[in-house]
């Protein structure tokens, strides 16, 4: 994918949603998306609550 075809969604503590692009990021050419985004440099973390273990 190229960065201007992938968008994130984070929602805030109000249920605000925000939408943005990876192009709203400085990102090398020779960097990890996948390592990036799982560290938490982009957002958009996912969190599934109500799984019990």
């Amino acid at each position: 994918f190229n960065q201007d075809q992938v968008w994130l969604m984070q929602k805030d503590s109000n249920n605000s949603t925000k939408l943005y692009s990876l192009l709203d990021f400085k990102i090398r050419e020779d960097e990890s998306l996948q390592k990036g985004y799982l560290k938490g440099r982009y957002g958009a973390i996912p969190f599934i609550s109500g799984l019990d273990s």
